[in-house]
């Protein structure tokens, strides 16, 4: 097992990891990434030699060097994608509880603020529930479900300027 470190100049913000791990997704040599982006490093722990993982990042135009390859022993990797999906179950079910206590206050109180904020809420869970969909999934099926994702919040918040608009105008709506 092999760990390279790597310095991307060009890497300041989580869109470059999100490139970057996109960019090397698909190199079976790859056991894990661990990104540092405020010292602008990445270090990988890979079988076989680093020639293929600098090339692909070569092609980002990162302005990417080796700063070191060493060979270790005894190395277990972490499960990246196992750690992702619990911290996503977490958030999911923080926002859901939010979600349902806000809209249940709003419904009493006729609050358009905790409604629109419930609604947040939920389309936070929701997104957090596509995430956890596409976690250890293909590009593509990443694409898809963040493409998904993006329709369903333009839905919610079309939803929310028809209330703010039907509100504003005194339209009543009985059921």
């Amino acid at each position: 097992m092999n760990k390279t470190t790597f310095k991307i100049a060009k890497m300041d913000c989580p869109s470059e990891e999100q490139i970057i791990r996109m960019k090397l997704n698909d190199l079976k040599n790859i056991q894990s990434l661990e990104f540092d982006i405020p010292q602008r490093l990445l270090h990988i722990l890979h079988t076989d030699g680093n020639e293929q993982i600098s090339q692909r990042l070569d092609t980002l135009n990162f302005d990417t060097s080796i700063v070191s390859t060493i060979s270790i022993d005894n190395v277990i990797p972490v499960d990246n994608q196992n750690s992702e999906g619990k911290t996503l179950w977490a958030v999911l079910i923080i926002n859901f509880l939010f979600f349902a206590v806000e809209i249940v206050a709003g419904l009493i109180s006729n609050s358009m603020g905790l409604i629109a904020d419930s609604l947040d809420m939920l389309a936070d869970s929701i997104v957090y529930g596509l995430a956890l969909i596409a976690v250890g999934g293909t590009v593509i099926r990443k694409k898809n479900v963040a493409k998904f994702a993006g329709y369903f919040q333009i839905i919610l918040a079309a939803i929310g300027f028809i209330e703010v608009v039907r509100r504003f105008t005194g339209v009543e709506w009985h059921l």
